[in-house]
């Protein structure tokens, strides 16, 4: 989280460490708690009060409560792009491009970067026991991939002898390595590895995670310690519903939501937006794209950047906030989600949290998250999608208006309801483990 501190707009895994952070700092500080945090050198602690401060500068950045949207310029862009007729041949722009700032929300969070990692690098090194942190009465809790691939930051932990508890987002480089750059399946080999370890309770976000895992720790031998799965909370401007505000069109639109990846499944959506529009034939309708371009994504960048055909309808978002983002998802025709393989599945849970109807391609983790309440296509189905979308796009189409009755009475887990369940399974564990040692 702190080394995305200057970014605009969190991935799912940022929103996940910000609630376990804002849980543990503002609903329980009451407690004796301690922040960890994995240098380029060592690991070391980060004084509360420090992160503290990281922690409200992200909620500012990332997860604003203001209505107020006047001053979003990215928002501002997209809701003037999205009002604009259709042209024949406009050039491919990205909105919300990150670009270096010097403003003085910037520089608060880099010196808090700065701080944060200069601390503990010193009490890391000076101060190697993590200032007795160690046995029964603390529990370690990481819910992140980051650093576990490198067993060696993790060399304090087993002398500490703590409880711990990891949060397991998927397995996805193991079982598809195709989607992910070169050498990434052995990488995250070794970070579940390490879990296996050293952890004493393992939570995954689907029973989609926890199949993976149980496959692959038999497969390669590694222990097996307590697992739950405990689904992921939406955040709370996502739980308000339909009512709020909506960006007006009159040019439909859809949105998908994500990190521009491979196994996103883009590239097979744009192809269907190129034949739904092939003959000449105008665009039916727009398609945003929310996300940043990640990797093994050249032939979706190549459709972006360079297709003349997709140029007039397709409109790219590198970040938006989550207000502009709730009220960019109320006004759409319906949220897109074509993913060849997920873990989970967040915006999906948070469209039809809002009352939004959903298009998901037709795989387990979408069916977990969505259940009967959004419609689901084959991922490779073009017909079926092209035809999906003609539908959704008509002024009053039947097939929307089920799909968005369904929705409406879909009920999201919360973020508090996520952490009450990781309580009660630390409390009841707290009372049969032993601490490792």
């Amino acid at each position: 989280m702190l080394s995305r501190l200057r970014r605009k707009a969190p991935t799912g895994i940022d929103r996940v460490e910000l609630a376990y952070a804002r849980h543990y700092l503002e609903a329980v500080a009451e407690r004796d708690l301690r922040c960890l945090l994995a240098t380029p050198v060592n690991c070391g602690l980060v004084a509360r009060r420090l992160a503290s401060g990281v922690v409200r500068t992200a909620i500012e950045r990332w997860a604003a409560t203001s209505g107020d949207l006047a001053t979003d310029t990215a928002f501002a862009e997209l809701v003037a792009t999205l009002r604009a007729p259709l042209h024949s041949r406009p050039p491919h722009r990205t909105i919300g491009v990150v670009e270096p700032s010097t403003g003085i929300a910037d520089v608060r969070a880099a010196s808090m970067q700065v701080a944060a990692y200069v601390q503990a690098t010193l009490r890391g090194a000076f101060n190697p026991w993590m200032n007795r942190v160690s046995g029964e009465a603390f529990w370690y809790v990481n819910v992140s991939h980051v650093n576990l691939r490198r067993p060696t930051r993790l060399s304090w932990f087993r002398r500490a002898g703590l409880r711990s508890m990891f949060l397991v987002h998927d397995l996805i480089p193991i079982s598809h390595p195709e989607y992910f750059t070169p050498q990434e399946d052995i990488r995250h080999g070794n970070r579940i590895e390490t879990i296996a370890r050293h952890a004493d309770v393992v939570i995954f976000n689907s029973k989609v995670t926890q199949a993976a895992w149980d496959a692959h720790a038999e497969a390669k031998g590694l222990a097996r310690p307590y697992g739950a799965v405990v689904p992921l909370g939406v955040e709370s401007r996502f739980l308000l519903g339909a009512e709020g505000r909506k960006v007006e069109a009159e040019i439909p639109y859809f949105v998908v939501v994500g990190t521009i990846e491979a196994r996103k499944n883009l590239a097979f959506l744009l192809q269907v937006w190129k034949q739904w529009t092939q003959d000449g034939r105008a665009p039916r309708a727009r398609l945003v794209v929310v996300g940043r371009r990640g990797w093994e994504n050249e032939n979706v960048v190549d459709l972006l950047d360079r297709s003349v055909a997709l140029a007039p309808a397709v409109v790219e978002v590198a970040q938006l906030s989550d207000v502009g983002l709730t009220a960019l998802l109320r006004g759409a025709r319906a949220l897109l989600a074509p993913s060849l393989i997920e873990g989970y599945g967040l915006p999906v849970a948070e469209a039809l949290a809002l009352g939004v109807p959903v298009i998901a391609s037709d795989i387990e983790a979408h069916r977990e998250v969505g259940g009967r309440y959004a419609e689901y296509l084959d991922p490779v189905d073009g017909l079926g999608w092209m035809v999906a979308l003609e539908e959704f796009a008509q002024p009053n189409s039947p097939r929307r208006d089920a799909m968005r009755n369904r929705a409406a009475t879909f009920r999201a887990h919360s973020w508090q309801d996520h952490m009450a369940t990781v309580e009660a399974i630390l409390a009841d564990q707290s009372a049969s483990l032993t601490p490792r040692g």
